[in-house]
């Protein structure tokens, strides 16, 4: 993978992003931190000093600087002296040391002459004795004069403070550590990321170069990106179901409107090249004529009619539906047309149900399977439409004793333009089951086919809306 893209990345961008935050929020923690624990370090140990200076000012203005100068002597032989860093020095007007464990007067300290504040000053190690404490530092430190000229300094070795700044020191280097490492973590996860999306863009790019058939790889860890993947694999499956179906339908329009095309030429030439045709002649053809357009206006009213209901451009038509009340009615609709075909037909409407849906929709779906039952039923049979309600959905059944469809065949003749054999010789576009399953596939409901022994039995189920 490029170094290039992967810098272009959002999820990358997001990890820089995240980490220089995540830097942020870490050194004004350690600020926080480091502050807290020098004044914890200071405060005390700026207090000892002021005190201990004013102890050793009280003894000088009691007994003079002989007696200050072997206290001094006295302490800086002192165990914790030496281990703790603590310096003294007495010293002439000039700067020349009287008593103390320096060498010589600092020059930054005459600073701090006249005051009682504690402040920082930098002591060489070569002007220390001993060779315990041996560090050149910043050290808190005060200092006086007093009245025979003579001037004192007190310091301190801050133990603490250094071993304080040892340990920021280490915690910066951590927290560079960490700060890089959720770096790498950023790229990591970037490269991660991207290969994922690659993948989907790959995909992407071979369906438009016309591979329908491609789909996005789905892994295992079913997470996020895998329900993406499985979401636009189901509507590529949809959508090449649709291009398949376009170009079959296409082909079948072709096919189913050749012949009435091609007979309403045919017989408009012959006519015309007949020199003696008589007025009923004339009038047989426009018949025929009319018959063929109005055999190709049905076809292409069905294949419109399914195209709307398979797109669902009629679903904010639903509205609720007595459908006990719709059986009956369609019932009393073509029992007529039942009886003149010499079948008998029979109606069991039963109580009232409700279901959502279009009612004109549904009357045609029905519609298209009495139509196909009397069609296809021989003299002499009978043909039953009932309503079977169940705990908690309902059945629309339409039963004929006809020839029946094949259980092998029970998908196929959902499909558009499809016809049996056995129903070659009637008329019709093999587009009625298609438009009725495109219709209840609309509403939830599906269309099941069973063996009426003999004949067909017709089932569409809908779930029935609960009262209230």
């Amino acid at each position: 993978m490029r170094p290039r893209k992967l810098l272009k990345t959002s999820v990358l961008r997001l990890a820089l992003q995240y980490t220089a935050l995540y830097a942020i929020v870490l050194g004004i923690l350690f600020s926080i931190l480091y502050w807290s624990g020098s004044r914890y370090v200071s405060a005390p140990l700026k207090k000892d000093i002021q005190q201990e200076l004013l102890m050793l000012s009280q003894i000088f203005d009691k007994d003079g600087s002989e007696r200050l100068a072997e206290t001094i002597n006295g302490r800086i032989h002192r165990e914790e002296t030496l281990h703790e860093g603590r310096f003294y020095l007495l010293a002439t007007d000039n700067g020349l040391p009287i008593a103390g464990n320096l060498t010589k007067w600092p020059y930054e300290a005459d600073v701090l002459l006249g005051g009682s504040e504690v402040s920082n000053i930098w002591l060489d190690d070569d002007i220390m004795l001993g060779e315990v404490y041996k560090n050149d530092a910043y050290m808190p430190a005060i200092a006086r004069d007093f009245s025979d000229g003579s001037r004192l300094l007190l310091a301190r070795g801050v133990e603490q403070d250094n071993q304080l700044r040892e340990f920021s020191e280490n915690l910066l280097d951590s927290m560079g550590i960490v700060v890089f490492s959720a770096l790498l973590m950023g790229v990591f996860l970037g490269h991660a990321v991207l290969q994922r999306i690659d993948a989907i863009n790959m995909t992407a790019a071979d369906i438009m170069a016309g591979d329908l058939s491609r789909r996005i790889p789905v892994s295992k860890r079913s997470d996020e990106f895998d329900e993406l993947a499985q979401h636009l694999n189901d509507m590529l499956e949809r959508i090449e179901g649709v291009m398949i179906g376009m170009r079959e339908v296409t082909d079948s329009v072709a096919h189913d409107l050749k012949s009435p095309i091609t007979r309403i030429r045919n017989r408009m030439e012959v006519t015309l090249l007949q020199e003696h045709s008589d007025e009923a002649e004339y009038r047989h053809v426009m018949e025929q004529t009319i018959k063929d357009t109005d055999i190709m206006i049905k076809i292409f009213k069905s294949v419109l009619q399914t195209a709307q209901a398979n797109a669902g451009t009629i679903r904010a038509d639903l509205s609720p539906v007595n459908l006990s009340k719709l059986v009956q009615e369609m019932g009393e609709l073509f029992t007529p047309v039942a009886e003149e075909a010499g079948l008998t037909m029979k109606i069991v409407s039963g109580e009232p149900v409700l279901v959502t849906g279009n009612r004109n929709m549904l009357a045609q779906a029905i519609s298209n399977l009495l139509d196909n039952a009397i069609k296809y039923t021989p003299h002499g049979g009978y043909l039953c439409l009932s309503l079977v309600p169940h705990n908690d959905s309902v059945d629309v059944v339409i039963e004929d004793s006809g020839p029946g469809i094949p259980e092998k065949e029970h998908q196929h003749v959902r499909q558009r333009f499809v016809r049996l054999n056995s129903a070659q010789q009637l008329e019709g576009s093999g587009l009625g089951l298609s438009f009725v399953d495109a219709i209840v596939r609309l509403h939830g409901a599906p269309l099941i086919f069973e063996d009426n022994k003999p004949g067909l039995r017709a089932i569409i189920r809908f779930q029935a809306d609960k009262p209230g």
